[in-house]
């Protein structure tokens, strides 16, 4: 939950409080009875930690002085004296409370007079519930607490990190300790300061009673110059924890925010994102520099291994941050380069669709510049009849930029509004819902460089649909567990076969131009939206017809095909691929057509029709009395089929 503050040598502990990006929590506490007394400590000073003494040396945190500002007005207050702190994980809620808790150690004229002499204590609620086991043992810590912090001479404020844990319902321990509190906080008498994220703020819905003790002040992420200067003043704590190893230029650490931004997760947010990137690649830099000494030792070259460790500076570059940061988002996954060349000998296959194909690959040319870094998913939508190519596009997309195949979703199979859950899992109470089942996008969780093929988008529900706004806008998706997924990285490739009808009468597709056989992005949206919302569709970056196949481009796909499959059997059996004649006689490719060609199937036939040629002609060869070909599969080739040997 906090943001970590490693500019002052005087923090041990790293400047952050419990929770996400904190710091560390000292260990349980052991408790010899309560209400006992332990050096001079009760048991529950014992279980708070005072963050005025550990804070107070601690270096200024930067650029939040409304939201504390805030704070304090709430402190204050006679009634509902309790701010709730909420917004996305990492953006600095526990950095505010330790920065209230050093205005008041070194008192601060910024400190309201009612608070100069306050305490502001961390209370770990895991040491609040540990080793309470006897029956009321828990509620007479609880009251003991309450009693700790009503007493004004003790003047304490006390701060509990991801306190929606208070209202788990599947822990009546921790809902236990709400109960308990609530008089205290109705009445004013205890101050009480919580932190918790957007999503798990819901929990308090369920206690209405509970969430009304509380004003909510809303956290905000920082900007990336905000985020910059952040940096510049945790560099200096950083270099010193890292053994003064490693040195970074005021250049790489203004470059450091871009790539931060540009590989983290949805869930993470600044500053966090930076300065957790910043900490792990200054140790990556060392861990390395240790790896390679100790290979060259190993290796017997005391030379190499003198010359590393007399280097007194590490520097971190800023391909080592681009590579520790891809790594920190996706493992061992990465970005697929671009191969253009690759690319287009792949898309050669389809044939037909010359200006949708250089229209994709500008796309792709663009997208692999990095000049705008991605937040939301590069979003195509495919329209045009059945067997045009829209899908076999998609799979060569996926397949030339990821080397694996798309995570391809028969959309099909979610025509019911139910069928939600298939994609994101049960919500809670409904069958399913504790289910370990995988889901079609958890994949994008280890390696988020994927495609995302929708395949026959319009036979599913609307509700599916609309399910899909969020990943395509805001580059993420919450499943049923609460659990966000990032879209970010992915392409999202969406086809359907509605307007088909429409795209038929204009056989060119939609362009840039004024050609009256041109069919315009306006009409061809306005034909999606009996199928689409309007909304939906303004999601897709590219909306894109595929142009009818004709006769002659069908017939360029079959002798494509055919040749394709023959020098795929010359590959592992060139005695049989003699046997093959190329290329196909007209006549019998003329007719062959005639016979195969389907408006409504569009390219699908051709394969078909082109297997059979081959095993018409391998037949003729080599059983010429039974054979009955195809129309015009004489068996003519390189030698009369009498000739072949029967062996």
């Amino acid at each position: 939950m906090g943001l970590q503050d490693f500019s002052s040598p005087s923090n041990p502990n790293g400047g952050g409080g419990s929770g996400a990006g904190g710091g560390s929590t000292p260990s349980l506490p052991s408790f010899p009875g309560m209400g006992m007394q332990t050096g001079g400590l009760s048991d529950i000073e014992e279980m708070l930690i005072n963050y005025n003494d550990r804070f107070k040396t601690a270096s200024p945190a930067l650029f939040r002085d409304e939201q504390i500002a805030q704070m304090f007005s709430v402190l204050i207050g006679k009634s509902k004296p309790n701010p709730l702190m909420v917004g996305p994980a990492g953006v600095g809620k526990t950095r505010i409370v330790e920065e209230l808790a050093r205005l008041i150690a070194v008192g601060s004229a910024r400190v309201p007079t009612k608070l100069l002499k306050a305490t502001i204590y961390e209370l770990p609620l895991s040491n609040l519930v540990a080793g309470a086991g006897v029956v009321g043992q828990l509620e007479d810590r609880v009251a003991q607490l309450v009693d700790f912090a009503v007493d004004k001479k003790n003047d304490a404020v006390v701060f509990i990190d991801e306190i929606h844990m208070l209202q788990d319902s599947h822990d009546p321990i921790y809902r236990k300790v709400a109960q308990i509190l609530k008089p205290a906080l109705a009445r004013g008498d205890m101050r009480v300061i919580g932190a918790t994220t957007m999503n798990e703020a819901k929990a308090f819905d369920d206690d209405p009673a509970f969430q009304r003790r509380f004003q909510r002040l809303v956290v905000d992420e920082l900007t990336r110059e905000q985020t910059i200067e952040v940096l510049h003043g945790a560099r200096p704590g950083l270099i010193s924890h890292h053994g003064n190893q490693v040195g970074i230029t005021d250049d790489v650490l203004t470059k450091l925010a871009v790539i931060a931004d540009e590989n983290s997760r949805a869930t993470s947010h600044r500053p966090d994102n930076a300065l957790t990137l910043l900490d792990r690649a200054m140790a990556d830099l060392v861990v390395g520099h240790s790896t390679a000494i100790a290979a060259a030792l190993d290796a017997g070259d005391t030379g190499t291994a003198q010359a590393l460790q007399s280097l007194t500076t590490l520097p971190l570059t800023e391909r080592k941050v681009r590579s520790v940061a891809v790594r920190l988002m996706t493992g061992m996954a990465s970005k697929g380069a671009f191969d253009e060349a690759s690319v287009l000998d792949e898309l050669s296959r389809i044939k037909g669709q010359d200006d949708i194909l250089d229209d994709i690959i500008d796309a792709l040319r663009r997208d692999d510049l990095g000049t705008f870094p991605r937040k939301r998913p590069m979003a195509w939508m495919f329209a045009g009849a059945s067997g045009v190519g829209k899908t076999e596009v998609a799979k060569i997309v996926a397949s030339a930029l990821t080397n694996q195949p798309p995570i391809m979703l028969n959309m099909g199979e979610y025509s019911h509004e139910h069928d939600v859950s298939r994609l994101i899992g049960a919500g809670p109470g409904y069958v399913g819902s504790n289910s370990d089942k995988e889901l079609p996008f958890d994949t994008l969780e280890s390696n988020p460089y994927r495609v995302i093929l929708l395949d026959e988008l319009e036979k599913a529900h609307r509700v599916v649909h609309r399910l899909f706004l969020t990943a395509l806008d805001e580059g993420w998706m919450r499943m049923a567990s609460g659990k966000v997924i990032d879209f970010s990285k992915t392409i999202i490739i969406a086809t359907t076969n509605a307007a088909a009808d429409a795209i038929k009468c204009k056989p060119m597709g939609f362009t840039s131009g004024d050609a009256p056989t041109a069919l315009s992005r306006q009409d061809l949206i306005r034909e999606l939206s009996q199928s689409f919302d309007k909304e939906f569709l303004g999601r897709y970056s590219k909306v894109i017809a595929f142009a009818s196949l004709t006769r002659e481009t069908y017939a360029e796909i079959l002798v494509s095909s055919y040749q394709r499959e023959r020098d795929r059997i010359a590959l592992s059996d060139p005695r049989t691929a003699r046997d093959i004649p190329v290329p196909i006689d007209q006549d019998l490719l003329d007719r062959t057509v005639e016979e195969t060609f389907l408006p409504d199937q569009g390219a699908r036939p051709a394969e078909q029709a082109a297997r059979r040629l081959i095993e018409d002609a391998l037949l003729a060869r080599r059983f010429p009395a039974t054979v009955v070909a195809a129309p015009g599969a004489t068996g003519s080739g390189d030698q009369p089929a009498a000739d072949i040997d029967a062996g």
